[in-house]
This record gives C-alpha cells, structure tokens and sequence, in this order.
C-alpha cells in the first residue's frame, strides 16, 4: 500500500484479489502477469516476497529484477501469440 507521510493515512485504494494477463498493442508486446490485492507470492524455495496491493510478475524471464516485471519485454518485443 501507498501511504501519505505526514498522516500515515493509506492513499491507495485497496485491489481485489485476481490475476491478468498484460498485453500492450500500442507497442506490439506482451507485458506481465498483473497480480493486485495483496496475494502473497513465494520463491521457489517457498521464501515469500514482501506482500503488495498490486505487482507485475514477469513472463519472459528477462527482468533483472525476477520474479517481478522491470520493462523487459518492451525493449525485446517480447510477443506470447495473443497480441
């Protein structure tokens, strides 16, 4: 969640729980899988990320940031046959 810093008040609305498939046509590209509402995700070894209200996880396996979404795919035109 996202937080004002002088009240600590949340300024982000909370996501329901679900996952999407991202596809970019403007740039000709498929993008992450978008993961909102807070779902706990593990590494392989089962060592859970910090939760958060929303977050893109990587497809192609290009981010230098695995499990989760840098942009990559954009700069390869990375494409899974939907777009």
């Amino acid at each position: 969640m996202a937080y004002d810093k002088k009240t600590g008040q949340e300024i982000e609305q909370k996501l329901p729980p679900s996952i999407g498939v991202v596809e970019d046509p403007a740039l000709g590209c498929s993008g992450p899988l978008w993961v909102p509402g807070g779902m706990t995700i593990e590494s392989s070894d089962g060592t859970p990320y910090e939760v958060r209200n929303k977050v893109g996880l990587c497809r192609r396996g290009v981010s230098i940031n695995k499990p989760f979404c840098n942009g990559s795919h954009a700069s390869i035109k990375f494409k899974d046959g939907l777009v």
